[in-house]
């Protein structure tokens, strides 16, 4: 399993650890449920030493404005437009029903940028700035449900882990829907963990000016 892999594991495990769930957690994280009979092997249970992995399909991939591993125009971070960027989402594996994304910050993997649920699964694109139909969008670190654009300190280079999660259900947000009509990403996360069957990754950096 591929350091990012591990990254983005553990930033759902500490996302996902809250007191009423049932099932056990280890130092770092949560055990993932099994796989269901319909989901494919592209879920590989696999406990380590501290998590256990998803293992990316190689065909599965999310594709935004800037080449893999390099940095992201300002335009989207808080030095520029504030928007969030379009993603492009590549040959999803058969039997997704809904779509997830998550965007954190490497080096701190508890803080959450950007936590939608319930895309379509038949998306292939999600528009700059835009919010698909039906999304569910959840409150990030920054308090707000939206996206939170990456905001290093000046001079500081960054790097960021987006997530696109394929899902083999859609989330009820129903019993985590909180009394303003928010809902927390963590508990969003924890539903997202719970039913994902492959996931694509991306990482970029920014460079603040």
């Amino acid at each position: 399993m591929s350091q990012k892999q591990v990254r983005t594991v553990r930033a759902l495990s500490l996302a996902a650890c809250a007191p009423l769930i049932v099932i056990a957690c280890s130092r770092d994280g949560r055990v993932l449920a099994p796989a269901s009979p319909e989901q494919t092997e592209t879920i590989a249970i696999a406990p380590t030493e501290t998590t256990v992995s998803l293992e990316p399909s190689e065909a599965f991939a999310v594709r935004g404005p800037y080449t893999e591993g390099a940095d992201i125009d300002l335009a989207f971070t808080c030095y520029g437009r504030r928007v969030s960027p379009p993603l492009e989402v590549v040959a999803q594996p058969s039997g997704t029903v809904t779509l997830a994304v998550l965007l954190h910050d490497l080096e701190t993997p508890d803080r959450i940028l950007w936590a939608m649920a319930n895309i379509a699964g038949a998306t292939v694109a999600i528009g700059e700035g835009a919010q698909p139909p039906d999304a569910v969008v959840a409150t990030n670190s920054d308090g707000v449900a939206a996206y939170s654009p990456p905001c290093p300190s000046a001079g500081e280079r960054r790097q960021y882990l987006l997530t696109v999660f394929a899902l083999d259900k859609a989330i009820d947000t129903a019993g985590i829907t909180n009394a303003d009509g928010t809902v927390e990403a963590d508990a969003l996360l924890t539903a997202v963990e719970m039913s994902t069957f492959d996931l694509a990754e991306s990482t970029f950096y920014v460079q603040a000016p």
